[in-house]
């Protein structure tokens, strides 16, 4: 049963004694797995480690990870630090203002004090139960995730074989008209030569050569065979396990192929009508498919 690539899960972890965890993940569209993590400042080191966890649970698709971390009030702790970086920055930034424009004087301890942000809060954190948190968190989301993108494979599912089911029958009506071409092409021929020749009398043999010949450049009964298997093969696909999305666009574009290259040798009103249901029908499969995993 196929995956859609759309879908949404959120997991809220609230019976961890140490952090509560918020976990956000959407999906849609993509051609391959890209996976983007937003995690709250100073968390960052996470992020590994929740991509280690989510690519053997998910093949394809763009997704989109949110976290939120707070830690429980009673087991906060943390410590004020300077942003060494950030001072050291200041002060030569400073030192080259003084010395191209000849700015006297010295900077004081108290205006240091005043740079926004040179103060930073850092946790003391437990990374080992933090990132065990976070494994149940993510995979609680992940979860809900999944099911949401089932339940629209299911759906998408059942809207394809509908959709394969309506172009095996217009292929029979097809092939049903392909049978009646000869006889067809015999009349058409007899009279074409009846208006050209009037009273002169046709040559059964030569008439019948030309339309076996006529017959053969135009018979489409090997594409109508291939068409076939390639629906019998899209509904076996349809019902395997793993990702099939690309495979199921494969097969779709030979059906395509297939359709046009009948088109081509099927000039017949009769035929073109039903060509034209069964491409309106391949280019509605080949959009539903690039939904599926």
């Amino acid at each position: 049963m196929p995956f859609s690539m759309t879908g949404y899960g959120r997991f809220k972890l609230e019976d961890d004694p140490n952090y509560l965890i918020t976990v956000e993940i959407r999906s849609v569209n993509h051609r391959y797995f890209d996976l983007s993590v937003r995690l709250p400042k100073n968390y960052s080191w996470l992020e590994e480690s929740i991509t280690k966890r989510i690519r053997p649970l998910i093949k394809r698709g763009k997704i989109d990870l949110y976290m939120n971390i707070e830690e429980r009030p009673e087991n906060h702790s943390c410590r004020l630090e300077i942003d060494q970086r950030l001072l050291a920055d200041y002060l030569r930034e400073s030192a080259l203002l003084r010395k191209r424009f000849g700015i006297p004087g010295k900077l004081r301890m108290e205006q240091l004090l005043l740079i926004p942000d040179l103060f930073v809060k850092k946790a003391e954190v437990n990374e080992e139960a933090l990132e065990q948190a976070m494994g149940q968190a993510v995979e609680g989301a992940v979860q809900q995730l999944l099911s949401m993108r089932k339940r629209e494979g299911e759906t998408i599912a059942a809207d394809l074989e509908a959709r394969i089911y309506r172009l095996k029958q217009t292929i029979g009506e097809i092939e049903a008209l392909a049978g009646e071409l000869p006889n067809l092409y015999r009349e058409k021929l007899t009279k074409a030569v009846n208006e050209l020749l009037a009273e002169v009398e046709i040559d059964e043999h030569r008439l019948t050569m030309e339309v076996l010949f006529y017959i053969e450049r135009s018979s489409i009964a090997e594409e109508i065979t291939r068409f076939k298997s390639h629906l019998e093969q899209f509904l076996s696909t349809l019902k395997a396990s793993g990702p099939i999305g690309k495979k199921l666009d494969f097969i779709s574009q030979e059906l395509l192929r297939e359709i046009n290259t009948i088109a081509a040798k099927s000039s017949e009103y009769s035929i073109s009508h039903y060509i034209v249901e069964v491409k309106s029908e391949i280019e509605n499969i080949r959009e539903q498919v690039q939904n599926i995993e």
